[in-house]
């Protein structure tokens, strides 16, 4: 059964929290799905160099940390 998986921006000063989420399978899929999105953003520009401590949070609908993914 799905369930919904947010994708939260975290950084050494600050957090950009994924108010909507995407429904996934797994914690895999999940972790596929947002790999695919930083990849397209990073082409497109919409996903700037962010430095160190920079990391892409997976949590599920409860908030549990399921994923952690470095950005920097």
């Amino acid at each position: 059964m799905p369930q919904r998986y947010f994708f939260n921006l975290v950084g050494p000063a600050r957090a950009i929290e994924d108010p909507t989420g995407v429904e996934a399978d797994t914690a895999d899929q999940a972790e596929t799905e947002a790999r695919a999105v930083i990849a397209e953003m990073r082409v497109s520009g919409d996903l700037p160099l962010l430095g160190e401590g920079w990391q892409l949070e997976i949590r599920d609908g409860a908030g549990r940390l399921v994923r952690s993914i470095p950005l920097g």
